[in-house]
């Protein structure tokens, strides 16, 4: 309830400011009006009937601001991670504001700010179990955001422990311990994920756990998750785009572009970053394989073939 209050004041001050000018406006064409044709009834206006009219004028100018940012003023009210956090930290307490500030950091992604508030919340107060799962859920989630991902494993864990939500703490905990380069125990969260009805949001499990394989130099395990994804439609260009990478990885260079080009016709997300992705990785695989073609990865040039025959 706190956390909801206090953004709708502040939403309501912001609107507040911005009724500002058109209240100004509305109060000066009423002025202007008076001095081209009389007050109404050719009235004298006490100084004090001007200062009426002037708020009439801004509350005038507020309504009709508030009216027109109505759905602004909805959204603004709202928690974010609402299903996640619950009504954890939602009062008026300090550790409740001081929560709330670093969700406020960590939607607009300033990850080093909203650290610095949870850990503060952790350092200075009691908290409930529930409140320390989401906390720590939280913590893990900035570390990751800083490329510290051995931290993250260690609070998504205690967040486990405190009762936060199994299927998002695991599934942060898993890509944590894959960027640390645990691929068993990331590979044993992911399978679990995949063995308790995950959330329909996780549609991206299929292709979690290829790129899991793709680290390992793995192609073959890699495609069989990457072709899970294809033939059920979940994260379709991106499981593309890992066929394309494990392609690579087999020196098998004709199909890798054909996947490559399906994965951008279908509108891969961060279509850039995959491209130089993409390129790096045959960069990689022609310098660990120097016989390989470079057009035709480890198939030799027929050309080339035959003259080594002779």
């Amino acid at each position: 309830m706190g956390d909801r209050l206090r953004k709708y004041t502040k939403q309501l001050g912001k609107l507040a400011f911005q009724a500002g000018l058109p209240g100004l406006l509305i109060y000066g064409i009423l002025i202007g009006s008076f001095v081209l044709r009389g007050t109404p009834h050719n009235d004298t206006l006490m100084p004090l009937m001007y200062l009426r009219l002037l708020l009439a004028c801004y509350l005038t100018a507020y309504l009709v601001t508030c009216v027109l940012h109505y759905k602004e003023m909805i959204h603004a009210v709202l928690r974010s991670d609402e299903q996640l956090i619950g009504k954890n930290f939602g009062g008026f307490r300090r550790q409740d504001k001081l929560f709330c500030a670093g969700m406020e950091a960590y939607a607009a992604d300033r990850p080093r700010e909203a650290l610095e508030y949870f850990l503060a919340v952790q350092d200075e107060f009691e908290l409930t179990v529930s409140e320390t799962g989401v906390l720590a859920f939280y913590l893990g989630r900035c570390y990751q955001m800083l490329d510290c991902p051995s931290n993250a494993v260690t609070y998504y864990r205690k967040a486990r422990e405190n009762g936060f939500s199994e299927p998002f703490a695991k599934l942060f905990e898993a890509r944590s311990c894959s960027e640390c380069g645990d691929f068993s125990n990331s590979l044993t969260l992911f399978q679990d994920l995949l063995e308790h009805d995950p959330p329909k949001e996780f549609y991206f499990l299929y292709t979690d756990i290829g790129y899991l394989y793709i680290k390992q130099k793995q192609p073959e395990q890699a495609e069989e998750w990457f072709r899970k994804s294809i033939d059920q439609k979940q994260n379709y260009a991106f499981a593309l785009g890992g066929m394309a990478i494990a392609s690579l990885q087999k020196g098998d260079f004709a199909a890798a572009q054909d996947y490559h080009y399906k994965a951008l016709v279908n509108r891969l997300d961060n279509a850039v970053s995959f491209r130089k992705y993409y390129e790096e990785t045959k960069r990689l695989m022609l310098d660990a394989h120097p016989e390989w073609s470079e057009k035709t990865g480890a198939h030799p040039e027929p050309k080339k073939a035959a003259e080594s025959e002779s």
